[in-house]
């Protein structure tokens, strides 16, 4: 018979094993664990859209740490965000505002194609600000997992120059509240700021992204908040992409999230969001990378260019 010891030690290793099988765990089709491939390090240059991708993103960012608004991780995240938009052609700009409390916040924009003045018909954003006073919280999912995925959208999308030009990307900062609830006067700062600076000239569309790369996720889209045709697409993309209606399905009410003041503005809105109370990792440390899978995220992906290449048919 083995010593304790020995078997404290079969145990652990086992495990460590079932920790790093359960990170990519998704859905009810994963490798059995024998094949589990290895979670992706690196980026590849490959013509498709890539969960693979997505996730070195995602790691990438999670690795500054916590990125609250006016911070040196924040900072450091424009940075790698705009490097790598830019290395895809996308033109980026920052729009930086301060707050009646003299908090800095700054939004990221990127665009594609020569004309800066135009007003491009579809918006697709998503947050990039960590909430404060969480200790170790990275935000693997909410927050990076979303910006990580439109990096992606955007190398993908640069091959496809025409529908490119009629999109532009939007990182929001201050998504997140200062108190412990958001309400519609704390939290939402860079998507209400972006309405007010844009004074009118306002995108068609808007697909905004939060918690888009958890494994085994639930997409709930808030049926209150959705402008009919977009919840026409998305219900009709469930079947043309051969998802399961239990993974993308509907809310039925409404979310405070970075689509609401556009929707309020006039504009048809699609929120892409997960159940985000479901496990007890929201606004927590636990919502780190072994959240986070490479085919939650290409699943997701899918999902967007679905709905872009239906409003690219489209007269703006």
């Amino acid at each position: 018979m083995p010593s304790s010891d020995a078997v404290k030690k079969l145990i652990a290793t086992l495990c460590c094993s079932l920790l790093f099988l359960a990170a990519c765990k998704d859905e009810k089709t994963a490798a059995p664990a024998a094949v589990q491939p290895a979670l992706p390090t690196e980026l590849q240059a490959t013509p498709d859209l890539s969960g693979d991708n997505a996730y070195v993103h995602c790691a990438a960012l999670c690795a500054l740490g916590p990125r609250p608004s006016n911070s040196v991780a924040y900072e450091k995240q424009l940075a790698y965000l705009s490097e790598h938009l830019q290395k895809a052609g996308w033109r980026i700009r920052r729009e930086s505002f301060t707050l009646s409390n003299g908090m800095l916040m700054t939004n990221l924009h990127a665009e594609f194609g020569a004309d800066a003045e135009i007003t491009r018909p579809i918006l697709i954003s998503c947050h990039i600000d960590t909430k404060r006073g969480i200790r170790n919280f990275v935000g693997a999912d909410d927050g990076a997992s979303a910006a990580a995925l439109m990096l992606e959208l955007a190398r993908i999308l640069s091959a496809r120059p025409e529908q490119a030009a009629k999109v532009e990307l939007v990182f929001f900062d201050g998504e997140e509240a200062f108190s412990p609830r958001m309400s519609e006067t704390d939290g939402m700062y860079g998507s209400r700021y972006d309405i007010m600076r844009r004074k009118g000239n306002l995108p068609t569309w808007q697909i905004n992204l939060d918690m888009v790369g958890g494994r085994n996720k639930t997409i709930g889209v808030p049926i209150l908040d959705t402008d009919n045709h977009l919840l026409q697409l998305y219900t009709e993309a469930i079947d043309a992409l051969g998802f399961s209606h239990e993974r993308w399905t509907l809310y039925p009410g409404s979310y405070l999230d970075d689509h609401q003041p556009f929707v309020q503005a006039g504009v048809a809105s699609i929120n892409l969001i997960a159940y985000f109370t479901e496990g007890n990792w929201w606004h927590t440390s636990r919502d780190d990378m072994s959240r986070i899978c490479p085919r939650s995220l290409s699943d997701s992906g899918r999902m967007v260019l679905y709905l872009l290449e239906r409003l690219h048919a489209l007269k703006p």
